[in-house]
């Protein structure tokens, strides 16, 4: 049994590396316009996460200074603007990190827009009420959703492999399903992974039990499991595990997690690209985004062969002042995988920007970054600031993995899709769609 004497260095080490967090150097400042590279790299120190400082100093990264064309924080779609200030104060977070009625306490559901518009720090459950909006972008205010995305493997040579998944997002509608939210995702490549595919439907009231449905080919049979996953664990050798997609801690297992308000600062938050992009709604009514319908295409360092630095990082984002919120995560289960977690949220867009993923002794273990990008309709009833691509590495085995969103040859996302049928979240659906 562990002593508390025993926890002493990890307890010095995590309150002197929030003291660190919390004063911000007056001497260091950056303008749009600047390089930061390793002859420079003092002066993004407290503006970014320590881990971005050492890939800077380490030559692994340049960051480019800029400025963004529009106001971030005016990216919101119609229904968010219509309920914002119906939404405040309607609801709460309850026991289990879950969202309730504020009066009633009993759990919601049916909620349009935003649950927390504009989430009070004071209250301890502040941290929880940036993630559920977090949840709220990926799964309601995109409509039904599909893509089809690039994982990529990096080491210091280059590709080491490279993931083509499709994936189906939905919210459900209450009055014909108990369960709120539901994930489908198949491998389309390698061909020694194609076909496998699973399928979860999430409960906005945590305690309850959601759905979780595996497929292999090589079995050719459906498999239910529970919705919740080991949320630390990597998979297929990928430095990504599930639950660093968000700036929280556990996120399938949300009752599990505990949180902690650190602060409010300025940060360099990363965009792709400055400016807007500007789409319309096609005649189905849909908005089409990515590489098929923009030749958008998102660039890693292994793309530019004299590139110096890493070559799993984003060679064209630009890094912007912004005011971030700073949240520390943990996991009750003893078995969690991770230490203290620390998530950079940005004010205003509750975009996860940032997470630093220590080990369970307290040691800095991996760094993540997301890249924002806002889209926004010449009608203007469609705006919305949303990551673009999650850059995770390992400084331990020197590695990083790469999701590049619908950004590379070959992948696109189609927002308030009309041709996913909303019997495909169903066990029969998924397995007609697998079969």
């Amino acid at each position: 049994m562990r002593t508390f004497a025993g926890r002493l260095p990890v307890f010095f080490a995590t309150t002197l590396w929030m003291l660190a967090l919390l004063i911000q150097p007056v001497w260091a400042d950056v303008e749009p316009g600047d390089i930061i590279d390793q002859s420079n790299f003092e002066r993004i120190e407290g503006w970014v996460p320590d881990y971005v400082v050492d890939w800077v100093k380490a030559g692994d990264l340049t960051m480019k200074i800029g400025t963004l064309s529009f106001d971030a924080k005016e990216f919101w779609p119609q229904e968010v603007r219509d309920n914002w200030q119906a939404n405040e104060g309607l609801y709460k977070i309850g026991e289990h990190n879950a969202i309730v009625d504020a009066k009633t306490g009993e759990p919601a559901r049916g909620i349009k827009g935003l649950p927390f518009p504009e989430p009070d720090t004071s209250d301890p459950t502040a941290p929880l009420m940036l993630l559920w909006n977090d949840i709220f972008i990926e799964y309601w205010l995109q409509g039904t959703y599909r893509e089809k995305i690039h994982w990529i493997s990096v080491n210091r040579r280059g590709v080491e492999k490279t993931l083509i998944l499709d994936q189906y997002f939905t919210h459900l509608d209450p009055a014909k399903s108990d369960l709120d939210y539901a994930q489908l995702t198949i491998f389309r490549a390698p061909f020694s992974m194609a076909g496998i595919s699973t399928l979860a439907v999430y409960p906005l009231y945590t305690p309850k039990n959601g759905i979780r449905y595996a497929y292999a080919p090589e079995l050719r049979r459906v498999k239910r499991m529970s919705h919740r996953v080991a949320g630390a664990d990597q998979h297929f050798g990928m430095d990504n595990a599930p639950d660093d997609s968000w700036a929280g801690g556990p996120k399938t297992n949300i009752e599990e997690g505990t949180y902690r308000f650190i602060g409010e600062r300025d940060a360099l938050i990363p965009y792709f690209p400055a400016d807007s992009r500007k789409i319309d709604w096609n005649e189905k009514g849909e908005l089409e985004v990515g590489y098929a319908s923009t030749g958008l295409e998102m660039k890693l360092g292994f793309d530019d062969s004299g590139s110096q630095g890493a070559p799993w990082h984003v060679m064209d984002v630009i890094w912007v002042k912004s005011r971030v919120y700073v949240l520390e995560s943990r996991s009750r289960n003893p078995n969690y995988g991770y230490g203290p977690c620390e998530g950079w949220v940005e004010k205003g867009t509750s975009l996860s920007a940032y997470k630093r993923i220590t080990d369970p002794s307290g040691k800095l273990w991996k760094g993540a970054y997301s890249p924002g990008q806002a889209i926004e309709t010449p009608d203007g009833k469609f705006r919305l600031v949303r990551d673009c691509a999650w850059v995770e590495v390992d400084m331990r085995r020197d590695h990083g993995s790469v999701v590049t969103g619908p950004y590379r040859g070959g992948t696109y996302r189609k927002l308030f899709a009309r041709d996913v049928d909303q019997k495909l979240f169903t066990r029969a659906g998924f397995i007609k769609f697998c079969k």
